[in-house]
């Protein structure tokens, strides 16, 4: 897979955004996409339809390492039948991948567009019998259920303001909503009733509805021959302008130390190998400023965030944080050190490194050259700015990168207060993000 370096193009694209001098191309997609564009009503409806499936993906559900549950399967089989419906090539994976691929009707080649989402949701705040509402917001406080108030001036529900007139979709406080990825799901769903059922030009576009990715094995048994586009756009992200361009790279780092326990009178001559010791000194080698609490924005961190004892040995699990490369490098020749000592000052004890995985990747590393500019056109054609972010955390489309595909953009999905009992989506939100999905693939596919 060629992999791309965006540092310039990105700057580019920021001042752009900055200066308002973006330019938006004009097709004659425009007039197919304001007459074919599916209402705000039937978007509410698919999505109500999508988060009355119970679709949580759960931890300690394990079938031979790979987590599902029936809400999933559900969720998967209800995707793949309404696409079928539209008249789709589809495909479920026995492990409940969605794929379609629509074919480009172009007579000359442009980059192929990828749309990615999850079927799952949380289970980071009560998730069964969800129980949503729908709400023409008129500002102030709203009460949920007894005692359970979203309230504009709360950290959860700050975003309420300016969303008088809007239309919402919120739970009765017992439970989240499952709008991340429920919006997802509906956008793309959209997206693809819009290309199956209009004469609108585009080039090849394939779609991937994911389970389990709130337990980060997202990408676990993704099948890349049948998804495998050069622009990626991932419709999980949250608000209704955010567009994440930047994340961490994460590395998960696990060392077995293994000791030899004798009565300490006896340690030298029996070969004393004190693997705790060894392991409370390895956890000592981070540097104060490279903890998690003294990191913040794109800088990075490094973190021991659990010990596990078998018998004598104990093993430390280590995560490592970083958007530059070159605080990799450091952070990497940091642990190196560190373990040079340990081989030094306990000779006795054995050292085992039995997982150094990137989990998920930083995607400005690898975007397509033309990923993030097409969105961009195609907002400053709606007239829409968008926030450009970085996150400090990974979704889909990161873990995707580890497994050879390019990096992909996170795209706002009117999502709010997710993972909690606070969670609302707003439709006007969830339905522009369908539109700048349209005219981005109009954009994308004047690339000539």
């Amino acid at each position: 897979m060629k992999r791309f370096l965006l540092c310039g193009t990105l700057v580019a694209v920021l001042m752009s955004v900055s200066t308002g001098d973006m330019y938006a191309r004009k097709s004659s997609n425009e007039q197919i996409i304001a007459k074919k564009a599916v209402s705000h009503e039937k978007m509410l409806e698919r999505l109500l339809k999508y988060i009355s499936v119970e679709s949580w993906s759960l931890y300690d559900n394990v079938n031979n390492d790979w987590t599902m549950t029936d809400g999933q399967a559900e969720m998967a089989a209800m995707l793949a039948a309404d696409a079928k419906a539209l008249g789709a090539d589809v495909y479920v994976c026995p492990d409940n991948y969605v794929y379609v691929t629509v074919p480009s009707n172009l007579k000359y080649d442009v980059p192929s567009v990828g749309i990615s989402c999850h079927l799952d949701y949380s289970q980071e705040a009560p998730y069964q019998g969800i129980r949503p509402s729908v709400l023409k917001y008129q500002g102030g406080d709203i009460v949920l259920s007894e005692g359970v108030v979203l309230s504009p001036d709360s950290p959860a529900g700050k975003d309420l303001k300016g969303l008088e007139g809007k239309t919402l979709i919120h739970t009765d406080g017992t439970t989240l909503l499952g709008g991340d990825c429920k919006n997802g799901c509906a956008v793309a769903m959209s997206v693809l009733e819009t290309l199956m059922t209009s004469d609108m030009k585009h080039g090849e576009i394939q779609f991937v509805w994911c389970p389990n990715e709130d337990i980060g094995m997202v990408a676990e048994r993704i099948d890349t021959s049948r998804f495998n586009p050069d622009l990626i756009y991932d419709i999980d992200g949250e608000g209704s302008s955010e567009v994440c361009i930047a994340n961490f790279t994460a590395r998960e780092f696990y060392v077995r130390f293994i000791g030899n326990n004798v009565h300490p009178s006896n340690a030298k001559a029996m070969g004393m190998a004190d693997a705790l010791a060894a392991a409370a000194q390895f956890t000592a080698c981070i540097p104060i400023d490279c903890r998690p609490e003294h990191s913040e924005g794109t800088q990075g961190y490094m973190q021991a965030y659990g010990f596990v004892q078998d018998a004598a040995n104990w093993q430390v699990k280590f995560r490592i944080r970083y958007f530059d490369p070159a605080d990799g490098e450091k952070y990497d020749g940091i642990v190196d050190r560190a373990l040079d000592d340990i081989r030094r000052d306990y000779p006795n004890v054995g050292i085992e490194i039995f997982e150094d995985d990137i989990r998920y990747e930083n995607v400005a590393h690898s975007l397509h050259p033309d990923c993030l500019p097409s969105l961009v056109s195609a907002a400053a054609g709606m007239g829409k700015k968008l926030d450009l972010t970085e996150s400090r955390g990974g979704t889909t489309s990161p873990m995707l990168v580890p497994k050879g595909l390019n990096g992909g953009l996170l795209v706002f999905s009117g999502q709010h207060a997710i993972h909690s009992i606070y969670e609302y989506s707003v439709l006007e939100e969830v339905h522009e993000s369908y539109m700048l999905m349209l005219h981005t693939i109009d954009q994308v596919s004047q690339l000539k």
